[in-house]
């Protein structure tokens, strides 16, 4: 009885705080990458051995080659975009008017897939969430360019892109605005230390890419090893729209965060931070 209390109170508790995490998050943010400034993290991916961290894919582009002007957008299901997509995707459009933004939907994904690089046969058992990120790590791997969530921008990326052609960087992106938004990891350990990481690590909702680098390499390896270890329960049991049905094998942030995060991290002297890439996070389903 009194435990059963007990977790009713801490119910309680989280619930009164939820709409406060992010805003107290925030405020307490600068003071905790103050200190990893004083005493930077220790990061070797030899550290990791039973991640896909210590795998080196090579350098087999120049780095120099321009980035193709053009920003992805995904709507992976057969339903028509909300009200709030299409406003946001009118907003993508709108404000960056020299470049070509591009929306993949099932309809338009004979002219995205290459014969090179077919699809995987998990893909269709995937949900829709998982679809995007999928897609997502193809597009910046397979093609380059730029990725964005269908959510409003605050400003337009042409800086950024020539930012990145006049640079050798291979990715570009926001920080990631507070430690909180962390990737639940499998190991607990490399969990923290992502966390102590926030600032060295790109937020997930828009990015630019230059094609092929190691560190799409090795994103897009990983990502097609662990949908080849599921692809069995995966046809079993596939994903709905947000892959929260009974029995899908695959975790929120199995094939995105927990693979790019650290290696972010890994190849953090390869990146460019741009808070031009920053998106609305408010009011978009």
């Amino acid at each position: 009885m009194i435990k059963r209390r007990l977790q009713l109170l801490k119910h309680r508790a989280y619930l009164a705080y939820k709409p406060y995490r992010f805003p107290v998050a925030g405020a307490l943010e600068p003071a905790f990458r103050a200190a990893h400034r004083i005493k930077p993290v220790h990061f070797d991916p030899l550290d990791w051995p039973d991640t896909h961290l210590p795998h080196d894919e090579p350098l087999t582009r120049e780095t120099t080659e321009p980035i193709p002007r053009q920003i992805f957008c995904f709507w992976t299901g057969s339903n028509p975009l909300t009200e709030n997509r299409r406003r946001s995707l009118d907003a993508i459009r709108r404000m960056n008017g020299d470049l070509d933004v591009r929306l993949i939907t099932p309809a338009t994904m004979d002219e995205f897939v290459v014969p090179e690089h077919p699809l995987h046969p998990a893909y269709e058992h995937l949900s829709l969430i998982h679809r995007s990120d999928y897609l997502r790590c193809y597009a910046m791997h397979v093609h380059g360019g730029g990725y964005a969530d269908i959510k409003a921008p605050f400003h337009p990326w042409t800086q950024t892109f020539e930012l990145m052609d006049r640079s050798s960087a291979w990715m570009a992106g926001y920080r990631v605005p507070v430690r909180l938004m962390t990737p639940n990891m499998t190991d607990p350990a490399l969990e923290l230390v992502m966390r102590r990481c926030s600032e060295l690590r790109l937020g997930q909702c828009s990015y630019i890419c230059r094609p092929d680098t190691p560190l799409t390499k090795e994103w897009w390896r990983e990502l097609n090893l662990r949908l080849d270890h599921g692809l069995t329960e995966l046809a079993a049991h596939p994903g709905n729209a947000r892959g929260d049905n009974a029995d899908y094998p695959l975790q929120l942030n199995e094939i995105l965060a927990q693979i790019i995060d650290p290696l972010e991290v890994k190849y953090r002297r390869h990146l460019l931070y741009s808070a031009s890439l920053f998106v609305d996070h408010s009011n978009y389903l």
